[in-house]
């Protein structure tokens, strides 16, 4: 279907021209139901608005007033899934070398699970995952504008993703100034290939991992990525199934996310997740130990349905509470629990041993984590 356009409001306490009706009842039915949409064009206008706000409220907008208003956002939204090729003109997406490594495959140590929701010290077990690192660039000075993507081994479908946001940059000297002209900051991909990334690839969650660099002063807003994720993903998405990687390769509709962040990246997950349109396209919310970061208050401000969120945190916890605890998906990490090829290694310093398990987090618990965010 092409881009819509209709000349007044359609819906709830609209003014519902008979030819804006049709073409509001034929929109949702190219939608379609997995996506919010209808089989079938609403008979009735009553009927036409519980569809309009069953969208609205299956696609996260902010307003559910069951009425589509020209140039207002549920229109856009429309048009966003309808025609998708609009929504990304003008920002050109490509491949670019950043000079890293664009595989990953090794065996790292994770938690054996039953263990770590059950023992105060968990037991250790080796898990291999093997991928491939693609890294893609937008041709416009914006933010994010650098991009690293994991594809497992043995991904069969690109529509589900797994989005991760590494810590703010500017604490490890990375400087906003340096960002358009790349310099360093290839740096911070190292998460893709360290045991993270292998850890990712060995979940089998057929998810593929998507890495954007974000500035120190996109934690205020997130920059551009909220509002065009979806163009800017699919087109990366669309060069990797098709093997055309080219700007001219189809876009591939995200169907299911995972939200994660280290430590300060927190940040970043919450400022995306509450300004994107993501819906019950939203599968679940990782944060790794950012109850220590300098935004502490939103990661104990995550919430969701059972099961939706996972915490890997420094929380203290009494042992015969780990259990219930897991149920929640919540995981305390203290360093009285650390042990197998931990052992000793944590300084005696707690404000140093702190810091030391922060940094071990992600790379250690990425296979727990993603698997049970699914």
């Amino acid at each position: 279907m092409a881009f819509i356009v209709i000349e007044q409001s359609v819906g709830r306490n609209g003014v519902n021209l008979a030819s804006d009706i049709f073409i509001i009842g034929a929109a949702l039915v190219e939608v379609g139901g997995d996506r919010g949409g209808v089989f079938a064009p609403p008979l009735e206008l009553e009927g036409l608005t519980q569809a309009i706000e069953g969208f609205q409220h299956f696609q996260g907008l902010p307003v559910q007033d069951g009425r589509v208003d020209p140039g207002g956002r549920t229109l856009r939204r429309f048009n966003e899934i309808l025609d998708p090729e609009t929504f990304a003109a003008g920002l050109t997406v490509r491949p670019f070398d950043p000079g890293r490594a664009t595989s990953v495959e090794s065996t790292s140590w994770s938690p054996v699970e039953a263990s770590l929701v059950s023992d105060l010290v968990f037991e250790w077990t080796g898990v291999t995952g093997k991928g491939t690192i693609s890294y893609f660039q937008l041709d416009e000075a914006v933010v994010p504008k650098w991009f690293g993507v994991l594809v497992p081994e043995g991904v069969s479908s690109f529509d589900k993703i797994h989005l991760f946001f590494h810590p703010t940059p500017a604490q490890a000297g990375f400087q906003d100034a340096d960002y358009q002209g790349l310099g360093n900051w290839p740096d911070i991909f190292h998460y893709l290939t360290d045991d993270m990334g292998s850890q990712f690839c060995a979940t089998g969650t057929d998810r593929v991992l998507v890495m954007p660099l974000m500035t120190q002063g996109s934690a205020q807003d997130c920059g551009i990525f909220p509002q065009r994720w979806e163009s800017i993903i699919g087109r990366m998405l669309g060069m990797l199934s098709t093997g055309d990687m080219s700007p001219a390769a189809p876009l591939v509709y995200v169907n299911s996310l995972v939200v994660s962040s280290f430590s300060s990246g927190i940040v970043y997950s919450h400022k995306f997740r509450n300004s994107a349109t993501l819906g019950a396209r939203l599968a679940g919310v990782i944060d790794f130990d950012g109850g220590i970061s300098s935004f502490s208050q939103l990661s104990a401000a995550l919430s969701g349905p059972p099961g939706h969120i996972v915490k890997m945190t420094q929380m203290p916890a009494n042992p015969q509470d780990l259990g219930a605890l897991g149920a929640n998906n919540i995981f305390p990490l203290t360093k009285p629990r650390w042990g197998g090829p931990w052992l000793n290694s944590f300084s005696v310093d707690p404000n140093q041993a702190l810091l030391q398990i922060h940094g071990t987090i992600p790379q250690t618990m990425m296979f727990v984590a993603a698997g049970r965010a699914g």
